[in-house]
């Protein structure tokens, strides 16, 4: 068959999906929301076990197909490319634990109460989805410009809303005088470190973690407390 001929044949042939319509690699729109579903949660759940074994630079979208036996076809559909895929893992985390953390401070709850709820939030969500967390750590700074830009701004609204609670506190005598933004950053720094080192089968459970960090950190922004010099 002459070349001409096999790429128009080859153009005629469309993936289909499985009820009949065509199946393309359809780019969303700017600003448009992730396409959703059971089978995208599965490529960003495959894409980030991957991903924490082999960094971004050595998984390959043919290695998430093969890995869920799906088609590159319906794999686009979900994700426009691998950059993308490390975009989705990144944010999904981010979103998770900006609706936690938001929730808990718009409660009526007293500020020392807040921070124990925020770090009890942290460290399950990092200890449930250690893959995900590895992988935005270790992996963002393959994110494309605007990418970057979007996830660091979702960062700074996380970071933001705990140190609007210490500040809250400070102002109510609860915790003494600090930087908020220091302080704020030295708890996440604690809690998002997890995912290097929790295990659930280690001698540690996420209770146990969860409670010996809100120990630590309330003990750390009480009035009776002193830096060492």
């Amino acid at each position: 068959m002459p070349r001409s001929a096999r790429r128009t044949t080859a153009k005629a042939i469309k993936p289909k999906r499985p009820d009949g319509r065509t199946l393309r690699a359809r780019p969303r729109a700017p600003g448009a929301p992730p396409r959703s579903g059971l089978r995208r949660q599965a490529i960003l759940d495959a894409g980030a076990l991957l991903m924490q074994q082999r960094g971004f630079a050595g998984t390959t979208v043919e290695d998430v197909t093969g890995q869920l036996d799906l088609t590159k076809a319906a794999f686009y559909y979900y994700v426009e490319n691998k950059e993308e895929l490390l975009f989705q893992i990144s944010t999904q985390t981010l979103v998770l634990a900006d609706a936690s953390i938001s929730a808990i401070e718009r409660s009526r709850t007293a500020p020392d109460r807040k921070l124990a709820l925020m770090i009890d939030s942290f460290v399950r969500l990092v200890a449930e989805r250690p893959a995900f967390f590895s992988v935005y750590f270790q992996e963002r700074g393959h994110l494309g410009a605007d990418h970057l830009k979007a996830v660091t701004r979702k960062e700074r609204k996380i970071a933001g809303a705990l140190e609007r609670v210490l500040r809250e506190g400070m102002a109510a005598g609860a915790f003494r005088p600090a930087d908020p933004a220091v302080a704020a950053f030295g708890i996440l720094g604690m809690c998002f470190w997890v995912y290097k080192w929790f295990r659930p089968e280690g001698r540690s459970t996420v209770d146990e973690v969860s409670a010996a960090f809100q120990g630590l950190a309330l003990r750390g922004v009480q009035p009776g407390t002193r830096p060492v010099a």
